[in-house]
């Protein structure tokens, strides 16, 4: 069976791509805290996001975003410090946090500091208690259709209790904290941003429907909206939509 988001949004170029959707991230969080008083987002590690932060901290988009009311997770991080030049956190703070008038109080990185990688994940899990249901979860795609730290072939995959796990990547060699299947699709929207030539074949097997036991992505199905941003390279063989 294909795997269709609800809303599949390809951008000519990567200038639009990061441009439209920090767009739409910032009318949705508009539109959270007009219900509710709040959002809630969890932040994709990785290369590609950066451009997106910094998009957020620019104008005109950084007087329309509501600072004050935002509270920031992370999807995964890496156990490294979090001034170490491979922290997702490290790349948000510099690309976002240092740049936009982001209260201290509303920023939760992902403990690395424990002895034991299961034990940061645990400490992680009670901070998102206060959270049951995130607004937005904001989640990038690997060449071989993994996502946060949600590899092919590891333990983390089945985990069907916790909301935070660790996970020993053997193709990196590292252990990894990541947001598991139960948070990601227990909240309100996705959103998934690839980029580039490097990701048009994922793109193309993964909206197929081919082998979709093979791509961890593919079970990433949230119980609210699950929205696709792709540049023109990214998806070549699409339309614009």
């Amino acid at each position: 069976m294909p795997y269709k988001p609800d809303q599949l949004l390809i951008s000519p170029d990567p200038d639009r791509l990061f441009l439209e959707c920090a767009q739409n991230i910032v009318e949705y969080a508009n539109e959270c805290v007009k219900l509710r008083g709040l959002f809630s987002i969890a932040l994709a590690g990785g290369s590609t996001p950066q451009r997106l932060y910094q998009q957020l901290s620019s104008q005109p988009l950084a007087e329309q975003m509501p600072w004050k009311s935002c509270q920031f997770y992370f999807g995964d991080e890496r156990m490294v410090a979090h001034d170490h030049s491979d922290s997702n956190y490290a790349m948000a703070k510099q690309a976002l946090f240092d740049r936009a008038p982001v209260p201290a109080d509303n920023v939760h990185p992902i403990p690395t500091d424990c002895a034991q990688a299961q034990d940061c994940a645990d400490k992680y899990q009670q901070q998102l208690a206060a959270t049951p249901s995130l607004d937005l979860v904001l989640l990038g795609m690997g060449a071989d259709g993994h996502t946060a730290s949600l590899f092919p072939g590891t333990d983390i995959l089945s985990e069907q209790q916790k909301d935070v796990a660790a996970v020993y990547v053997d193709k990196l060699a590292a252990w990894r904290i990541s947001l598991t299947y139960p948070c990601i699709n227990r909240s309100k929207r996705v959103i998934v941003l690839a980029q580039g030539e490097g990701k048009a074949a994922i793109v193309e097997e993964i909206l197929r429907g081919d082998k979709p036991e093979v791509y961890p992505l593919t079970r990433v199905r949230p119980k609210g909206q699950l929205i696709w941003h792709l540049d023109r390279d990214a998806c070549p063989h699409s339309s614009d939509t």
